[in-house]
Order: structure tokens, then C-alpha cells, then sequence
């Protein structure tokens, strides 16, 4: 299945994405990889390649991985693979989603001189995770997405901590046609119930509309599923249905540059006390902050929020009193907060990769 790759190369790493997951870590880390002289392996599964295919220019080797679903068959999968690796001089593996019994049995089987290096989404994987504690056996340096859970994270002296925002997206000719007199609050992913606060947001939308205010849920948003179906029918019964625009179908990269380099703001949709905020900026990041922070929109995040998380401190505050107000005078802010945005270094690129290098490479 997996072929050797012939030749000598100063840095031969591989990057794993076998969750299918979080392709919007992956374009910092091949760029700022690439940018060092690396030969890089992708091995991820052929729907990832295929739906990024901004990444093949970065890629040396793309291995796909096909699970069966039996344990023993993907546990023989996984031990070619790290087999592989050996054999064509590998010398560091960093693991984009590095969570779940594929990445445990990569782990146990993994040659002793491979580095793992590792990102993790969410803090409750090193909140008593049994299958995490046995991939800390092999992974010993971890990336966390936002400064803010540095200092949350309590593990051994032998596994070392940094944070790292890929914060570069990629960027295509393809251009919107929007009415000048439109504001538009782009939210970043479709329409679901575990990771924005929907129904409670109606009303303030329906504030805002009144005002020439649009929404985009940018993201694929499946209208057979019972949140979509429910959301559709609130929102219909609001009557702000034509001004919220959803997708029925995977937003490619094109799309989505084209509507970030049109939106004047970022909502999360997260509010304390819902089921979305049982993960969302407690354990985990929201999709939105990245997105914020590479294309410089203001994001509108609740005012619980703002204190606790550093980097919201260029943010437009609201609560439920008083959304379309703080939205319309933040509004009116825009370029200031930009230019706060523009002006603050780790929200610049080629300074989290720079940090990503030194840490991969023990700089």
C-alpha cells in the first residue's frame, strides 16, 4: 500500500489527519513546513485531499488511509504505517487531530526514534481521557489553539505545551456581487444547535435586519436534519427568511474567501448558560476566532466573554438588552478595530509560524 520514497532530504515530516477533520489547521503548518525546506507526507483520507486541493502544491507524498472498521485489520493498517514511515527516514510526525483509538494504536506501535508532536481541540482530552494518557506515552509536545489554555493545562514536566493559531487561509480571484447598502454577519459553519445558540438568537437578529443587516451561516447545513428543519421554521416565523442565507452543500475554499472579503462582521452565535457554551470558550475555540483573526473582521461576542479571553479585547461587546445597538455602533467602529487587529503581531501569520517552527524543530 505504502511505497518508499527514494532520496536524501534534510527534514522528511509527515502530517495526519485521519479524522477528516479541521482542515483549517492544515494551510499554516504545510506553508510554514514548506517554507523551511521540508518534504512532507500528507496521510489523511482521499475526501480531505480532495476538498483542499490548495494544499497539493505543499504536499511531496499524499498517502491515503481507508479504515475498514475492524479492529484488528485497521490496528494492522495503522502498524504498515508507522512502518512506512521508518523506512522512508520520517523523522517527525505531527498529528493534526490528535485524539481517538487510531492515533492511541499509532502511538503504541510508533519506532522510538519518530518525534510526535500533537494538536488538541479540546481541553477535556487532558481531563482524565484514559486513551489520551496512553498517546502521552508517545506524544510529548502539544499545540493548543488560543493562549488562553496554557495556563488551564495541568500534566507532566515531561510533556511540554505551546500554543499556535493557523491563522492563514487561502485566497482565490472569485468576488461577490453585494448591494452597498447591506451589512453582512457572516457565522462560520452551518446551522447546528450543539455549537451556536440558534433559537436564542432569532430575536436579536430580527433587530438587526430592520437595519440592512444579512446573515450567513457559512458552512454546509444539511435541511433534512431536525435543528435545520426547526431553525428554518423559527426563522420563517420571524420573518427573516430572506435575509439569512444557508448552503445545502459543502462551501468550497472559493466561496469561502468570497464571502469572508464581503462580511463586515463575525458572530460566533455562543451565549453562556446553552448548550453550545458547555465546550465553546471553555474547553474549546470557536470555528469564528481564526477566521476572525486571519481576514481582520470584528467578531460580536457577549460581554461574559470579553474579560475572560485576551484576544476578544478588539471585539464589539453586547448582551441580550442590548445587541443591535452595541452591533450598530460597533459597526460604525469597523476600521478602527481593524486596524487594532491589523496591528497586533500574534494575530499575524508568519509570526504564528514562526513560533509553530521553533517548536516542532526545538528552536
Amino acid at each position: 500500500m505504502f511505497k518508499e520514497v527514494k532520496g536524501l532530504i534534510k527534514n522528511k515530516v509527515a502530517i495526519i489527519e485521519l479524522a477528516a477533520s479541521h482542515d483549517e489547521c492544515l494551510l499554516s503548518q504545510f506553508h510554514a513546513l514548506k517554507k523551511e525546506e521540508c518534504h512532507i507526507t500528507f496521510v489523511s483520507v482521499q475526501e480531505m485531499y480532495n476538498r483542499n486541493a490548495f494544499l497539493h502544491p505543499y504536499i511531496d507524498e499524499f498517502k491515503v488511509i481507508q479504515f475498514s472498521g475492524k479492529a484488528i485489520k485497521d490496528f494492522v493498517l495503522i502498524r504498515k504505517l508507522n512502518k512506512y514511515f521508518k523506512l522512508n527516514g520520517i523523522s517527525t510526525i505531527i498529528i493534526n487531530t490528535a485524539q481517538g483509538a487510531h492515533i492511541r494504536n499509532l502511538c503504541l506501535t510508533a519506532p522510538k526514534s519518530i518525534k510526535f508532536i500533537g494538536i488538541v481541540h479540546t481541553l477535556k482530552k487532558f481531563q482524565g481521557s484514559f486513551t489520551q494518557k496512553l498517546i502521552h506515552f508517545k506524544i510529548k509536545k502539544y499545540l493548543v489553539l488560543n493562549d488562553f489554555f496554557l495556563n488551564k493545562i495541568s500534566l507532566p514536566k515531561t510533556i511540554h505545551i505551546a500554543s499556535f493559531y493557523p491563522i492563514r487561509f487561502p485566497h482565490f480571484e472569485l468576488q461577490l456581487n453585494k448591494n452597498v447598502d447591506e451589512k453582512w454577519i457572516t457565522i462560520i459553519g452551518g446551522v447546528e444547535n450543539r455549537r451556536k445558540d440558534l433559537i436564542g438568537s432569532i430575536p436579536l437578529m430580527q433587530e438587526l435586519v430592520l437595519k440592512g443587516y444579512r446573515f450567513i451561516f457559512l458552512g454546509k447545513s444539511d435541511f433534512n436534519h431536525p435543528d435545520v428543519v426547526y431553525f428554518n421554521q423559527f426563522i420563517n416565523d420571524a420573518g427573516i427568511e430572506k435575509e439569512v442565507t444557508l448552503f445545502n452543500s459543502f462551501v468550497s475554499a472559493e466561496e469561502f474567501d468570497a464571502y469572508l472579503k464581503s462580511s463586515d462582521l463575525i458572530w460566533p452565535m455562543v451565549h453562556p448558560n446553552t448548550p453550545c457554551a458547555v465546550e465553546y470558550f471553555k474547553n474549546q475555540i470557536s470555528g469564528a476566532m481564526n477566521v476572525s483573526f486571519a481576514y481582520k473582521i470584528p467578531m460580536i461576542i457577549h460581554q461574559d466573554y470579553i474579560n475572560q479571553w485576551e484576544d476578544f479585547s478588539n471585539s464589539i461587546s453586547y448582551n441580550f438588552s442590548n445587541f443591535a445597538t452595541s452591533v450598530i455602533e460597533g459597526f460604525e467602529r469597523k476600521e478602527e478595530i481593524q486596524q487594532a487587529l491589523n496591528e497586533t503581531m500574534k494575530f499575524d501569520p508568519n509570526f504564528q509560524e514562526k513560533k509553530y517552527i521553533e517548536f516542532i524543530f526545538d528552536r
